[in-house]
């Protein structure tokens, strides 16, 4: 049976040709170590996400079975039960019809002039003649201040909000601290979120009616909605919102500048932009490996799955396969065809996906001027030590004058 090694320094820093290995050799391939099932080819992947009936989305059980039982973690468990991306069928889309009107295509196209507004205040704030520490001065801050004045809260508490998810998500992914640490963690962060949205709740901004905030307030008032699917889900989106679209901006930095000829065809046709934010979504996909566990015994291309048996959905890999994409690792940013997997499909589709992209062409717009010349100071990237999600752990540029 081929083994494939999911750890180390070699794999975080370039984890492709293990994926390509895998999909090419064994594109069901059973984890010993995990029981995991991962799949890597693209028609694989979209079937299996499209098939709600066989695969479901409720993995909390396996969220919870790696925290060791000696640790009490309802908390952890209550907020995961009730997040959109935990359930399945009817319950799943009536939290979805709540949720999604705050993020619908249409909707988010009259959020542009805020995000413009935000994108360049912020930008103006930036000392450019020194190395910009591209995370932590523009691809963190920025998101988190977009998510909050579309939910509704105050934008002064974007800091704080940020370390509590980053806590949420090195439990939910994974990282070299013990799983006891991480626990640890992310039980207090869960704690501190939970209290600060149902204060929100009980005490909202007086301009927030209009906000998804102000719609769900009307939700739980009139029972529609529980406190508790109010408060996971506005947490479930404020992580969501941080981590993707960080991710998305700090990823097409990188690739746009140690491709200069696919960045020198963007500054030359700035109609290309959301081309080459769609396309470092294909090959730096922020979510690498998502999940769904079998809805019942089942046959997975001649593997035999146990009800509950997690599938690893190798988005990576199924966005390079090149059955689908012609050479697959060559960055192009016109390229067509398929649609990349990057933000999922179907039923569970992202359901921010055209806030994140809106945000990130935009931001690349507003850098247009700085970005010929511009160069990366800390090749190689170091990458975060998470599989499950690609992130730079620092990005230092040293952008070019106007």
């Amino acid at each position: 049976m081929a083994h494939y090694v999911l750890h180390g320094p070699d794999y975080i820093a370039d984890p492709y040709p293990t994926y390509r290995a895998m999909a090419e050799d064994s594109p069901v391939w059973l984890q010993p170590e995990t029981g995991h099932v991962y799949i890597s080819r693209y028609a694989d992947v979209k079937s299996v996400l499209l098939d709600a009936a066989n695969f479901s989305n409720n993995r909390v059980q396996d969220r919870l079975s790696r925290v060791p039982d000696d640790i009490p973690v309802q908390c952890l468990a209550s907020i995961l039960h009730d997040r959109l991306v935990m359930t399945d069928g009817p319950r799943h889309r009536m939290l979805r019809v709540k949720m999604r009107d705050a993020f619908t295509a249409a909707r988010v196209r009259t959020y542009a002039p805020m995000i413009q507004e935000v994108i360049g205040d912020h930008l103006d704030g930036i000392d450019w003649s020194e190395p910009v520490d591209f995370l932590k001065e523009i691809a963190l801050p920025i998101p988190s201040k977009i998510i909050l004045l579309v939910l509704g809260f105050p934008p002064a508490d974007v800091t704080q909000l940020r370390q509590w998810t980053s806590d949420f998500y090195n439990w939910l992914a994974s990282s070299p601290d013990s799983i006891e640490v991480r626990t640890k963690r992310a039980m207090d962060a869960t704690e501190h979120m939970r209290d600060y949205v149902a204060d929100q709740l009980r005490n909202p901004p007086a301009d927030s009616e209009d906000s998804l905030l102000g719609h769900l307030l009307q939700d739980e008032s009139a029972g529609v909605l529980t406190d508790d699917e109010v408060v996971a889900n506005l947490i479930g989106i404020v992580n969501a919102a941080h981590e993707t679209t960080t991710s998305l901006m700090a990823n097409s930095m990188i690739l746009l500048l140690q491709h200069p000829d696919q960045l020198r065809l963007m500054l030359s046709d700035p109609s290309l932009i959301p081309g080459a934010v769609a396309e470092v979504g294909r090959l730096e996909s922020p979510s690498q490996v998502i999940s769904r566990v079998a809805a019942h015994d089942l046959d997975l291309q001649g593997v035999s799955l146990r009800a509950g048996q997690l599938v690893a959905i190798n988005l990576a890999q199924a966005n390079r396969d090149p059955e689908v994409y012609p050479d697959p690792d060559r960055m192009d940013i016109t390229r067509g065809g398929s649609p990349p997997l990057t933000f999922g499909l179907g039923e569970h589709f992202c359901a921010g996906t055209a806030l994140a992209r809106l945000e990130t062409e935009e931001l690349i717009s507003m850098l247009l001027p700085r970005l010929p010349g511009a160069r990366i100071l800390n090749e190689p990237i170091d990458w975060r030590p998470t599989p499950a999600f690609r992130c730079p752990r620092e990005l230092l540029i040293q952008f070019s004058a106007p």
